[in-house]
């Protein structure tokens, strides 16, 4: 069986079977052109949210951290305006909208499926709709989840024209035969439906007329902006190149530089927000 890629239109065609959630017995697709690898029509992914956030992603509070020193590094040394607003995409829990504004940058959460546990009132609808424009627009560990990449990516542009995101890049010169050959594919939570290349990235950031940047493995930028410095050079944020998401997403460099700028934190000023807001509910 054939069917076209979504993320270029070539022919994709069937890498394997594999049992996803432990009982459904699923095709996977891979593009003969840009290398896209999606399943065949996600049906049983109601089922896979039963709850927003999978049991297997046990790196969600270490991935948060470090990217949270990522990002705060790339707003202080580069060509991005730190005191402007910024989302998170996708936010989960809102932990790392929390640990963001927490450093001193106004982060904001949007994500329709999953209760915001941490950033409560710092949510795209605690907004006016005419202060929806954001700097930058984080998606960590959203885009293997997209039905409709492309679909998906016109809509966040539309709240940034700078998308920081992470999804693990499929593996180069392996041979995939089965879900065993790759353990980002984790049939086993039915979440992961759509699997990237660096050459579809290529073809995602040339539809929208976009810059692309990427570590070669697993964190990527696309943007309109032209930036100073490519931000995965050693020298930019004490950041190397990593191989597994889970295993060392970034790994500092041994000699930690001096942070060019500190901020003022949000706490302080967040928390008497939020408690003029619980003092007027309860009276």
């Amino acid at each position: 069986m054939i069917n076209k890629c979504k993320i270029c239109g070539a022919e994709s065609h069937k890498l394997f079977e594999t049992l996803v959630l432990g009982k459904h017995n699923i095709s996977y697709y891979q593009c003969e052109n840009c290398e896209f690898i999606e399943t065949e029509k996600p049906f049983w992914l109601e089922e896979a949210y039963g709850s927003a956030i999978s049991k297997l992603d046990i790196g969600l509070i270490y991935r948060n951290t470090e990217l949270s020193g990522f990002v705060e590094s790339l707003l202080l040394q580069n060509s991005f305006d730190a005191d402007k607003k910024f989302i998170d995409y996708g936010g989960g829990y809102g932990m790392f909208v929390r640990m963001m504004r927490d450093k001193g940058f106004d982060f904001f959460r949007q994500d329709m499926y999953c209760e915001n546990l941490f950033a409560e009132f710092f949510d795209i609808e605690d907004l006016e709709n005419d202060n929806q424009n954001f700097e930058i627009l984080t998606a960590f560990e959203v885009f293997e989840h997209l039905l409709d990449p492309m679909d998906e990516i016109k809509k966040m542009l539309k709240f940034s024209n700078t998308i920081i995101f992470s999804t693990e890049l499929i593996p180069v010169n392996k041979k995939l035969t089965s879900t065993d050959d790759w353990w980002y594919f984790v049939p086993e939570g039915g979440q992961h439906i759509a699997f990237y290349s660096l050459k579809s990235l290529a073809v995602i950031a040339k539809n929208f007329n976009l810059e692309l940047f990427s570590n070669g493995s697993s964190l990527h930028i696309l943007t309109k902006k032209k930036l100073d410095k490519n931000p995965f050079d050693k020298e930019v944020g004490n950041i190397k190149k990593s191989t597994n998401i889970f295993q060392k997403f970034l790994t500092k460099e041994t000699e930690t530089k001096k942070i060019i700028e500190k901020r003022e934190s949000f706490l302080s000023k967040d928390f008497e927000y939020v408690k003029s807001i619980v003092k007027k509910n309860i009276e």
